[in-house]
């Protein structure tokens, strides 16, 4: 690339070379720059393949329990793509923000495949494929274009856009978008947003409305894809730096459509994901301190783009001490992060206008794609995510390769080889740790253990007067990592690893997490191990924290039902009741509760008329409920739920027992012996002498 401007008239294109025979066929660029179509195959088929190889471990993971239940196998709306097409389309469908295109994506995988996660992990991986394909060719054309626009000569283009290509698709900050099936949104809004710059590239070419007019519909597609793609009309106002275009009234207005739909739609993200607890309450930090990681994360992606080592999938915040200080390094972040853009830029000023041109590009597109989530405001409880480098790596790669094929022109023969060994090790680094990386996604287990290696629980020794004090310490919002762990060994596995599960509990009740949550699993698991005292402190203490808790409210009525503390329970269950009046569980307890225990039988038919109407095809709650009735007097409506019982079951030997005690009180004996005699058939211990009994009642008449 030459540094001289140069006119931006298309230069004269020289006839194809014509070998004797048949000619060969050949693609002419927009610069007159000849290539034979199989090296752009050969080199994107190369691409792929190693692309491919440092995925294909993705097809063989399972889900997690990070957010792929809140947009897969929890949510009813992709359940039945038919019926939820509307919803799916114009709400939020279940989630904390509006992005329809990534919903019915996610609708399709499971109308096909249900809960197979193969098919969601293959859909990501041909999503990212895609991506990288078009990540060459807007390469090319932005490369192509630089050579209209004054850059000079560019040769070897297709292998400058290959190498483009190659470090977005294997660069280990990229799995999380990859192989998190709650991130399909990353790899969709992406598709689209590379085919809007490819027709902006176009557009900057031509200047013809038709492509301005798919530009919006790309950005359109983008946004209802996942809404960080806001972001857009700034990527294209660096692509106007880049390509020299005129600072003109035009520009600007251009622009405006773009910015009034990202603006609308910012507005509504923000606002929806406010209300769903998305957005932190970041009041804990100063001003100063938001600031500092602004800029600690500006530098921090930067970084990890050349020395991608100790990812994770959650980078909780820092910690301050007994002053609510930070770190010191964080509060000189921001000074480095302008130091360094403002030195580079200003070091490509002085090199001439083409050099600054695409250093201003490199760190401008970086910027505007990571500028929302820099956590000025605290979206999520993460300090940071590798899923957010996605999109904004393309203007960093971009510009290393422009200066990387500059930095090749200019060196001489003997020192070419060893650069071009340095990038090719480099590329067998992130090749490696890419492949490793999608392990790490493999199912929940590997996902949380990976979390807590990297931030461990720490003991501190505490020295008082009297004794010393062992004290376990965690970091900051890593005891998501652990209480998630602890529910995959309850929830995900079968049999459930009740030890391992404690094991991950016990650390977060030992640093006294203010989660009800973890409470509430530890009463769990103590009641299971039928220590009912523990568990109804671990649900007492749960309930102290959060007291619009069901499951809990639930449970600990459960385990005093258990101890034989039936008031307490009853109390319990009301709770529940309010928050849900509707839940089957519930009613069920209750309703057996009010029956058996508290023998409240008029309440108990509330209950179980309720049970009825949910499930009609549940025989215990007819059984139930003639129960019921039986000992409030209605023999009639008594008889009738026990004929329905016995014939759905004739071998019910407790419900001909209850049919035999009804007819014994409509002094109808001789029916009540032979149902007596059915129930002792199919195995029902009857009362001593309840037959006899009935015998002598049926000679007396009385």
């Amino acid at each position: 690339m030459s540094n001289k401007p140069s006119k931006y008239n298309k230069p004269q294109q020289k006839p194809p070379v014509q070998k004797a025979g048949r000619p060969v066929q050949q693609v002419k660029t927009a610069v007159g720059s000849e290539y034979s179509p199989w090296l752009n195959y050969g080199l994107l088929g190369g691409i792929l393949l190693v692309v491919l190889w440092c995925y294909h471990y993705t097809f063989s993971n399972h889900f997690t329990n990070w957010d792929d239940g809140l947009y897969i196998y929890e949510n009813v709306y992709i359940k039945n793509l038919s019926a939820n097409l509307k919803p799916i389309l114009f709400t939020a469908a279940g989630i904390a923000y509006y992005h329809p295109l990534t919903m019915l994506s996610l609708a399709i995988n499971w109308h096909f495949s249900g809960a197979n996660p193969g098919s969601y992990y293959a859909t990501d991986v041909i999503l990212h494929l895609l991506n990288t394909i078009l990540i060459f060719f807007l390469s090319r054309a932005t490369l192509e274009a630089m050579v209209e626009k004054g850059y000079g000569k560019i040769n070897g283009i297709p292998y400058l856009a290959g190498l483009c290509a190659l470090l977005h698709g294997i660069h280990p900050m990229h799995v999380e978008s990859v192989s998190w099936i709650a991130e399909r949104k990353d790899v969709l809004y992406l598709f689209f947003y590379i085919l809007g710059l490819m027709a902006y590239v176009k557009y900057e070419l031509e200047n013809k409305w038709k492509q301005l007019g798919l530009v919006t519909l790309f950005y359109f597609l983008a946004l209802s894809s996942k809404p960080l793609a806001v972001t857009f009309p700034l990527s294209l106002f660096a692509f106007d730096i880049l390509l020299k275009r005129k600072i003109d009234l035009k520009l600007f207005l251009e622009k405006i459509p773009f910015v009034i739909i990202s603006i609308v739609f910012g507005l509504l993200t923000y606002i929806s994901s406010d209300k769903s607890g998305a957005i932190t309450n970041s009041a804990v930090f100063t001003q100063i301190q938001k600031i500092s990681f602004v800029g600690t994360n500006y530098l921090m992606y930067l970084w990890k783009y050349f020395v991608p080592t100790h990812l994770s999938s959650y980078y909780p915040y820092p910690e301050l001490n007994d002053n609510n200080i930070l770190p010191f390094y964080y509060y000189g972040a921001p000074f480095a992060a302008l130091a360094i853009t403002a030195g580079l830029v200003f070091l490509a000023y002085k090199k001439g206008e083409n050099y600054f041109r695409m250093v201003l590009f490199g760190f401008g597109y970086y910027f505007f794609n990571v500028m929302f989530i820099l956590q000025y405001i605290s979206a999520g409880p993460a300090i940071m995510a590798d899923r957010y480098s996605y999109a904004a790596y393309i203007g960093v790669t971009f510009a290393l390769v422009c200066f990387l094929y500059i930095l090749l022109n200019k060196l001489p023969q003997s020192f070419k080889t060893p650069v071009m060994v340095l990038v090719g090790a480099f590329c067998c680094m992130l090749a490696y740790l890419c492949q490793a990386r999608t392990q790490v996604w493999h199912n929940t287990e590997t996902l949380w253990k990976d979390v807590i290696a990297k931030y461990p629980a720490k003991v501190d020794t505490v020295y008082n007067a009297t004794r010393t004090q062992f004290v376990v310490h965690i970091h900051p919002g890593v005891e998501t990592s652990y209480k998630n762990l602890g529910n995959y060994f309850v929830q995900d596995l079968n049999p459930p690893n009740y030890d391992s599960a404690y094991m991950n509990y016990e650390v977060l009740e030992e640093t006294k997490s203010k989660d009800a949550g973890v409470y509430s699993n530890l009463g769990n698991i103590w009641a299971i191990r039928n220590n009912l005292t523990k568990s109804l402190e671990e649900y007492t203490k749960s309930l102290s924290l959060n007291n619009k808790s069901f499951d809990t409210y639930l449970d600990r009525g459960i385990t005093y039902s258990r101890v034989g503390q039936d008031s307490l329970a009853l109390e319990d269950y009301n709770h529940a009741y309010l928050l849900d009046s509707s839940n089957q569980r519930l009613l069920e307890v209750r309703g057996y509760l009010l029956l058996n225990g508290l023998h409240n039988y008029k309440a108990s038919l509330v209950d179980f008329n309720k049970l009825i109407r949910i499930d009609p095809t549940n025989m215990s709650y007819y059984k139930n409920r003639g129960l019921a009735e039986l000992n409030i007097g209605d023999l009639k409506s008594a008889t009738d739920d026990f004929s329905k019982v016995i014939n759905a079951d004739p071998k019910d030997g407790e419900c001909w027992y209850y049919f035999s005690f009804a007819n014994k009180v409509l002094k109808s004996y001789k029916t009540a012996i032979e149902y007596a005699q059915k129930a002792k058939q199919y195995g029902y211990k009857l009362p001593d002498g309840y037959i006899e009994l009935l015998q002598k009642s049926a000679q007396s008449g009385n």
